[in-house]
């Protein structure tokens, strides 16, 4: 009797997987069907063909297709993509902090380009950096149903309000795919990062054979990528030989940097002020807190001081010439855009970690 018992709860759980994985394989197709023109899905039989399975563990797949509203069933003729999925499942919603702002346009005209080759239509929304903002954005997330949400987290440091909205992500199954930074995720979630540490190295490197023996930092804390970097920033200090003082490093926080962008540079003047006279270089967490740091530091008659960031964008190519490290767009753009394929798809994917190159404007 016992033995029956869990032969029958071995059975059903097998069954249970199958249906289950025919069920992803379905929706994966999904897309690929609606792009060829194909609304109609294979007869109960031919699942069953290509398969090799029992038409209840077919049907199993089905209902479960149907429950997440992807498909409807229709008496005497079979199954179609239903009408709520027909747009959705080839959009992908972005979720950034600003669309139209430092880094963000020409990330998401090279995204939006890569992804339009494999057939998904990129939309975008802003968050600003505020909770209330994303918490919006996530709503949309669940009313839309896309192929897949890319996301940047506001502070991956701090606890997140929306965490019961990201649950329920992931509960509808929305594949998520994270940029730079992730939030606490229990399904081990994709996530775009970038080699910072690595990173740190190559400046502090740079820096050093420009003849700078003292080198001044100034990282975010709210954000694991700041902290990376200012670990790396640390481990290259001693790998290099050149003196560590933790009064030399100075960090800040998003609202921080919501201030600076209202005008606001308190935060910099105090670091300024707070920097010992024999630093003659600074490592910043980006192009845009080292673009405005050296109007401060002119201010302040420490013009002499040199800079260098990460991103190489307009902030470091322009006038200030400041020494930046950039990633091949091609490399972040493909791991974006892979990382999109593998999540529709329920496949797991680990990309490499985006590489950093130096871009050297000044010593």
């Amino acid at each position: 009797m016992v033995c029956t018992e869990v032969s029958e709860r071995v059975l059903h759980t097998h069954m249970a997987e199958m249906y289950r994985n025919i069920a992803y394989e379905l929706e994966s197709a999904l897309r690929q069907m609606r792009l060829k023109g194909m609304m109609r899905l294979p007869t109960e039989d031919e699942l069953c063909r290509r398969y090799s399975c029992s038409r209840q563990t077919v049907r199993a797949a089905l209902d479960l297709l149907v429950q997440k509203g992807l498909i409807v069933k229709k008496r005497g003729s079979g199954s179609y993509i239903s009408d709520k999925i027909t747009a959705s499942v080839c959009n992908v919603i972005l979720i950034v902090e600003d669309e139209y702002e430092y880094i963000y346009p020409d990330l998401i005209s090279s995204l939006r380009s890569s992804l339009k080759k494999k057939g998904y239509d990129l939309r975008c929304i802003s968050t600003k950096g505020s909770y209330e903002k994303e918490r919006d954005a996530l709503k949309e997330v669940l009313a839309s149903s896309p192929a897949a949400v890319i996301i940047e987290p506001i502070s991956d440091i701090l606890p997140n309000p929306n965490m019961p909205l990201m649950d329920k992500i992931r509960i509808k199954e929305i594949p998520v795919i994270y940029l730079y930074a992730s939030y606490p995720s229990p399904d081990g979630s994709i996530c775009i990062r970038e080699d910072n540490a690595s990173g740190s190295d190559m400046l502090v490197s740079y820096l050093k054979e420009n003849g700078h023996p003292v080198i001044s930092s100034i990282f975010r804390c709210d954000d694991s990528r700041g902290l990376e970097r200012y670990r790396g920033f640390v481990d290259a200090l001693h790998k290099y030989g050149l003196p560590f003082d933790q009064d030399r490093s100075f960090f800040y926080t998003g609202s921080d940097r919501k201030k600076l962008l209202s005008g606001n540079d308190d935060f910099l003047r105090r670091t300024v002020e707070g920097m010992a006279p024999d630093v003659s270089a600074v490592i910043t967490q980006n192009d845009e807190i080292a673009f405005r740091l050296l109007k401060v530091l002119q201010k302040s008659g420490r013009s002499g001081i040199s800079v260098a960031s990460f991103d190489n964008s307009y902030f470091a190519s322009g006038p200030a010439s400041i020494s930046s490290l950039g990633h091949s767009s091609r490399d972040l753009i493909t791991a974006a855009s892979d990382a999109v394929t593998a999540a529709v798809d329920h496949r797991s994917f680990t990309p490499p970690p985006v590489r950093w190159h130096l871009h050297a404007r000044n010593g």
